[in-house]
């Protein structure tokens, strides 16, 4: 092929057509030799090609093909990739991101792992009534409450699971479970991020999400919230591995998002944003055709869970009515649940609108970088709005019915959404060829130091209960009645004793009493005249759940004669003391 042909035209030529000039003239199967590299290569005090030889220059080249050129030219200063290509990373690039990775798995797994205590009263209520749902089905054994009515999850779903893990290994094998479920969502994040963007920007948003406070907590709490949650990044996961094909895999993803709407009812508040990631994900190979996604998925979606409502029966219906859609308003005021959802979720936030506003006006962190098609400035502003406004849906949700309870977990839903555009944030704070790291090593830093400590507060924040339950079985009787603030913990360590059913139970929530006359009491009436009438065997309370209550239960025992204090156990941290008063 004569290099005339080739000749430029003008006396200055882009690096691009640099790049096409020498990939049409190299053969296949060879690649350039270091001369002609050298030669090839553009000078930027001067025009690229004005000292070189074009005839030459391009007589040795032995031809390759453009993948083999390609790499050479990208290694050469002062030659951009073009930054709409996809990312295509070396092997060794490609282990190490996944070395780092399973580096950061590990340190999320030793921070959930580093917090100790008894059971929560959810982790009880779940565990025990999932051994009953498992006993009913295998057994036929009566359930001993209508718990669709009133859990925030399908009680067929979760608790059998948790129930299952506890009968091989206690509350550490239930709690085992919600840990690995974490990890598995963490390393879908990083898969969906590295497509979304490339290996750096998936490093630096597993690194982020790994260590705050929702990750931390739910991998070492056996609830719904890490199986919820791991069935949406399957959904995300999917919508993003599926983007370019050109069946509609997508659809799959309809599936694991229901699950977890019907896992946890509150999981529907972030199923919008995974259906919008669809489009988004789509249009850069789509175009236009990637406004079907968004519409189909969501169809289908909410086809299914239509279809479950219907299926399930009104006590489902109430129970989604009861802990979802109708919740209770709180009291807890606006600047409080602000304050409580910047330590929890603040520096992602950040990070999510610095990655926003820096992804919109240019896809890369560094010229060359590889990195996934960006698509136009419109499309790259609407993912980051999507992303790094997920993060701001349970805050303004418990903000609008004030209340906290929750808070701590539903947080964590938005994080993993906006995690992946906080790692883009993170990158652009890093810079090119690291040359901020201190500054993201500062940020990571914070990151966990809140993250470890606010979870650890959390998992510290209910009593340990192991002291008052060996004490509290030391008084069961055949037939007796027990009041207690958390019934739930004692049912479900004392589950295999005859004398500890649930029907004995009362807790300081609630009370229905019907006395000598034949009324039915509620309230701190109820409460007084069934101590008065000797009706209960045991009483215990700590002045922390609900300490009006208590503080009535406490006046009352003291100047009843049919009443002793037997015990008045502290706490580990001695900020908590378990009374328990017996009947004589």
């Amino acid at each position: 092929m004569s290099s005339q042909r080739h000749r430029p035209t003008a006396t200055r030529r882009s690096a691009r057509s640099v790049r096409h000039s020498l990939a049409d003239d190299v053969k296949p199967g060879q690649s350039p030799d270091a001369e002609t590299v050298l030669f090839a290569t553009p000078k930027l005090e001067s025009d690229p090609l004005a000292d070189a030889d074009i005839s030459s220059l391009l007589e040795s080249i032995d031809e390759a093909g453009e993948a083999e050129t390609t790499k050479v030219l990208d290694a050469i200063p002062g030659i951009p990739a073009d930054e709409e290509a996809p990312a295509a990373p070396s092997r060794r690039r490609t282990w190490i991101s996944r070395a780092v990775l399973l580096c950061v798995l590990t340190l999320q797994a030793l921070l959930s792992l580093r917090m100790h205590n008894t059971a929560f009263e959810d982790e009880a209520l779940y565990i025990y009534v999932g051994h009953l749902e498992i006993s009913h089905w295998l057994h036929g054994t009566a359930l001993q409450g209508n718990y669709g009515s009133y859990f925030s999850g399908a009680p067929v779903l979760y608790p059998p699971l948790a129930a299952v893990a506890d009968s091989l290994g206690g509350l550490a094998a239930a709690r085992a479970v919600s840990l690995a479920e974490m990890l598995g969502t963490t390393a879908l994040l990083y898969s969906l991020s590295r497509r979304l963007f490339n290996e750096r920007v998936a490093l630096c948003s597993v690194v982020i999400f790994a260590v705050t406070e929702p990750t931390l907590f739910l991998g070492n709490l056996a609830t719904y919230d890490a199986s919820a949650l791991l069935l949406l990044a399957v959904a995300t996961w999917i919508v993003v591995r599926t983007a370019t094909f050109r069946w509609p895999v997508y659809l799959l993803a309809a599936l694991p998002a229901s699950l977890a709407v019907a896992t946890k009812y509150a999981s529907l508040l972030f199923v919008p944003s995974i259906v919008l990631i669809a489009g988004l994900a789509a249009w850069p190979s789509r175009a236009r055709k990637a406004l079907i996604p968004p519409l189909a998925l969501g169809g289908a979606i909410a086809a299914m869970l239509a279809a479950a409502l219907y299926l399930s029966g009104p006590n489902y219906r109430q129970g989604i009515d009861f802990t979802t859609l109708e919740r209770f308003e709180g009291t807890s005021s606006t600047g409080s649940l602000l304050w409580d959802s910047l330590q929890w979720a603040g520096l992602p936030f950040v990070l999510a609108v610095v990655g926003a506003v820096g992804y919109a006006i240019r896809t890369y962190t560094e010229p060359g970088e590889q990195i996934a098609p960006g698509g136009s400035r419109l499309r790259r502003a609407c993912l980051g709005i999507v992303m790094a406004g997920s993060a701001l849906l349970a805050p303004a949700e418990q903000i609008r019915i004030h209340t906290v309870v929750s808070l701590w977990k539903h947080i964590g839903f938005g994080l993993f959404l906006a995690a992946p555009i906080a790692g883009v944030g993170l990158a652009r704070l890093i810079g090119d060829h690291f040359r901020r790291a201190q500054v993201g090593i500062a940020v990571w830093g914070a990151t966990m130091a809140l993250g470890m400590t606010q979870a650890n507060n959390l998992f510290n924040s209910w009593p340990n209960s192991a002291v008052f339950v060996a004490d509290f079985a030391q008084y069961l009787r055949p037939g007796a009645h027990y009041l207690v603030e958390v019934d739930e913990v004692p049912i479900y360590y004392l589950r295999h004793h005859a004398d500890a059913q649930p029907d004995q139970f009362t807790s300081t929530y609630y009370i229905g009493y019907v006395d000598q006359q034949g009324q039915f009491l509620t309230g701190t009436a109820g409460y007084i005249a069934a101590i008065r009438a000797g009706y209960f065997q045991v009483v215990g309370y700590n002045f922390q759940t609900t300490p009006g209550i208590d503080h009535v239960l406490a006046s009352t025992l003291a100047t009843d004669p049919l009443y002793r204090l037997a015990a008045a156990i502290p706490n580990g941290n001695d900020t908590v003391t378990q009374y328990i008063w017996v009947k004589i």
